[in-house]
């Protein structure tokens, strides 16, 4: 009886990693909130602000198990936020050509929690 129950959570999983994302998120100085956006993508609305910048981003990606690479193009450059989900915790890096959207003085890289 434990096997089955064990392959479906398993299945379960597997098959809806783009909702295991889905929420409102917090850190210091910063929120992201991650929505559905048709055809198995996902949007991502981010927001950080300290007293030397203010950063605001709209992308969009696809979860793949843990990991959701969410991708927003500004003056044809491409912003790379790669998150980790580990339970309520969101890890967020970012790659590529990011500055057109927070400035030179902060980012979006950090630990955020479900709300």
């Amino acid at each position: 009886m434990v096997r089955p129950a064990l392959a479906a959570i398993l299945a379960l999983a597997t098959l809806l990693p783009a909702e295991a994302f889905e929420g409102r998120y917090r850190m210091l100085g910063g929120s992201m909130t991650i929505r559905p956006a048709g055809a198995g993508m996902l949007k991502v609305d981010a927001e950080i602000g300290s007293r030397s910048c203010v950063g605001v981003i709209s992308a969009r990606g696809r979860a793949q198990g843990d990991r959701l690479v969410a991708e927003a193009m500004e003056y044809g450059e491409i912003c790379r936020l790669e998150i980790r989900r580990k339970g309520r915790v969101l890890t967020v890096t970012e790659s590529g050509s990011c500055t057109p959207f927070h400035g030179a003085n902060c980012n979006y890289t950090g630990s955020y929690t479900l709300r």
